[in-house]
């Protein structure tokens, strides 16, 4: 009955399907697009070594992008993606082999990082629905706390590792040397979201909230529930990519996700997730977490300039905002 009822409400709104609909072919006709223009404006383009490159380089934002569209279909958003992925980054570093204690914990770091950042995710869903606070205050003054302890249990300092299996994640590529690690564990992740958000009791809540919360009530859905554990996934997530990073980098420091949270809400709207919600699917984030790494890659091979790029990139956010956004959502534009 339940479920007929879900369908019913899912089917009611046709507008955000045509939308969807759209936005997906869009952010698949950009992606090829790029691929095409970019082979024939860069000579290096097209070489195996930077295609592995595109890969690698997507990963980490893969990883948060997947989690940030799961955030913006329930029709919020989540600030604190720096400020968790550099606590947990710098908390895994002191966890392994590294130049400042004598820990030795290996790849157990990285369950702790997930944990801890699922705590961070739970504490702003928590915060968010309880204090009814709205979600951009509550995850941007969370990330600045995460972001202050980060400081203060490192005096400013990044934490260098030894762990070679640690460091070691970052440098295996699979399929003889094409594919990175990195970008299979994203992709993972990024698979098993959209398993939850299409085959799970959770994803269909999460798409009913994000349409319309007020019927998603009527229908006797846990709204402030739904909401925590959508956050505390998320910022498991956030967790998870902190500590890669660190794999990456060899450091655990707060400046490892430096402009992860522009790309990161940047690519969901890029792949055709509407920030007002209820429009987009989960592998919409990895088109556009591939389609961003592309544009930025071409750019740097055709020596654009530094700014001119992240001109380029705001410009694209405008344009895709405009054309996926659900005006009837908002009353005021304020």
């Amino acid at each position: 009955m339940k479920q007929n009822i879900y369908n019913f409400f899912l089917m009611k709104y046709s507008r955000e399907k045509i939308a969807l609909l759209i936005s997906g072919k869009a952010s698949f006709i950009a992606l090829f697009s790029l691929i095409i223009i970019f082979s024939f404006l860069a000579d290096k383009f097209f070489s195996l070594s930077n295609l592995t490159n595109i890969l690698d380089l997507s990963a980490i934002l893969l990883l948060t992008s997947t989690a940030m569209t799961f955030i913006l279909m329930l029709g919020s958003i989540d600030l604190s993606v720096e400020g968790i992925a550099g606590l947990t980054g710098v908390v895994g570093a002191l966890m392994v082999k590294n130049f400042s204690n004598s820990n030795d914990y290996g790849l157990l770091s990285i369950i702790i990082c997930i944990l801890l950042g699922a705590i961070f995710g739970l504490l702003n869903g928590i915060i968010f629905t309880k204090l009814k606070i709205p979600s951009f205050m509550t995850t941007l003054g969370l990330g600045a706390v995460a972001s202050g302890v980060c400081i203060l249990s490192t005096r400013g300092y990044p934490v260098i590792i030894t762990d070679q299996t640690i460091r070691g994640l970052a440098h295996i590529k699979l399929l003889g040397g094409v594919i990175p690690l990195l970008f299979v564990i994203a992709i993972t992740i990024n698979l098993l979201i959209w398993f939850v958000s299409e085959r799970t009791i959770l994803g269909r809540h999460v798409i009913a909230i994000g349409g319309d919360e007020a019927i998603a009530k009527d229908l006797g859905i846990k709204i402030n529930l739904v909401k925590i554990m959508v956050f505390a996934i998320s910022g498991a997530i956030f967790g998870l990519a902190g500590m890669l990073l660190v794999a990456k980098l060899g450091a655990g420091d707060i400046r490892n996700p430096y402009g992860l949270l522009f790309d990161s809400i940047a690519a969901p709207l890029i792949g055709g997730i509407a920030i007002t919600g209820g429009i987009g699917k989960i592998p919409h984030a990895a088109i556009g977490a591939i389609t961003l790494t592309i544009l930025r890659n071409g750019m740097v091979l055709l020596g654009i300039n530094p700014y001119i790029q992240q001109s380029v990139v705001g410009t694209i956010i405008i344009l895709t905002v405009a054309i996926t956004i659900e005006r009837k959502k908002i009353g005021v534009i304020k």
